[in-house]
């Protein structure tokens, strides 16, 4: 039985095959077109699909093994009820591919669902998840492709960063602090990261 899942919320230029056989794919929005685009069923549909045309909706329904059409006037964003609906089914590990949006605010909700519900997003250029506190390894060989690494502060956190290219010891962070964005590896050395809350760690290419 899968207990992965990956969320499609975008159209976007990402290998699902790599995701196909051990998760479930949810798709969003325009995300389950991209699923259905690169000749794959959707298992769970679930949307107020209000960003896709009739024609569309239609293909949608009839290439999703379950359909989940969201009232408009809902207390949860998209994104979230499909998290939720992924953690009802059991999941033990949600991905989400999500792009940057002209709507400033709905950027702002990919910190909630990184922070709150253990969800790793990713797109072609970036990928952000939560570090928990305590002592964590940034794997150079996983995440060499990246320039710039970031951490972002949810709650007020005290961070220790070791080999990477700015070093701190003990740098007290203000919640949404940007004093800790755009460091950067040294070649073919892991950063080791000590904070005393979790923290939430941008690569960007």
């Amino acid at each position: 039985m899968k207990t992965k899942f990956l969320i499609v919320t975008c159209e976007n230029d990402l290998n699902l095959s790599y995701y196909y056989d051990s998760f479930w794919l949810i798709g969003v929005e325009r995300g389950c077109l991209d699923i259905i685009s690169k000749g794959y069923k959707i298992d769970f549909a679930i949307s107020d699909f209000d960003h896709v045309f009739d024609e569309e909706l239609d293909l949608i329904k009839q290439n999703s093994n379950e359909f989940i059409k969201l009232n408009n006037e809902k207390d949860f964003l998209d994104g979230k009820e499909a998290i939720q609906k992924a953690y009802e089914l059991g999941a033990t590990e949600v991905l989400m591919i999500a792009k940057p949006t002209k709507r400033l605010d709905m950027n702002f909700s990919l910190i909630d669902f990184c922070s709150k519900d253990r969800v790793k997003v990713f797109n072609e250029n970036s990928i952000m998840f939560c570090l928990q506190k305590g002592k964590n390894i940034i794997e150079f060989d996983k995440y060499q492709d990246y320039t710039y690494i970031t951490f972002f502060p949810v709650h007020q956190t005290t961070i220790t960063i070791k080999n990477l290219k700015y070093e701190v010891s003990d740098l007290m962070l203000l919640p949404y602090s940007t004093r800790a964005y755009s460091n950067c590896f040294v070649d073919h050395q892991d950063g080791i990261i000590k904070t005393d809350k979790a923290i939430i760690v941008i690569f960007n290419k």
